[in-house]
């Protein structure tokens, strides 16, 4: 069996995953505002502005969450040679110039144009990210086969 080809691919904030926090955020909205109108209980009136804190505190959350997002760049080189097998994953960023060498990467939702990837460092350390097709087409499919010929 051959190795897929070498490929650097650019990860950055994902409007996918953006589109699914503001989903969340709007629905867990109804949700309080639709038990709010219901509720006719005078004792539970303090779980509103509760309900309204913890909802707040969930969003600023994920908008925190989404802005860290991870960028930087993934790069498949077939030709390094590793213990197991031939190639090996890099993670470039702006904190990494030269490239951290990756242990591993798992492929955790994947969704034809778009997949969440685990990226796990020689530290233990794992770090998740998305990756879009949109993001370079010319070379979404080498990806993709490099993250397939690398599953074990």
């Amino acid at each position: 069996m051959h190795s897929a080809p070498s490929v650097m691919f650019p990860v950055g904030r994902c409007g996918f995953y953006a589109g699914l926090l503001v989903l969340l955020a709007v629905l867990g909205a109804w949700v309080m505002g639709a038990w709010w109108w219901t509720t006719t209980d005078l004792r539970a009136a303090w779980m509103g502005p509760a309900g309204a804190m913890l909802w707040l505190a969930w969003v600023a959350f994920a908008v925190w969450s989404w802005r860290r997002s991870p960028t930087g760049r993934l790069r498949w080189d077939a030709l390094s040679a590793g213990e197991e097998s031939a190639g090996g994953w890099l993670w470039y960023s702006a904190s990494c110039a030269e490239g951290a060498p990756l242990q591993r990467v798992e492929v955790m939702l994947d969704l034809q144009n778009l997949a969440l990837l685990r990226l796990h460092n020689a530290d233990a350390l794992a770090r998740w990210v998305w990756v879009e097709r949109a993001r370079d087409p010319l070379r979404w499919n080498d990806l993709r086969r490099a993250l397939v010929s690398t599953r074990a």
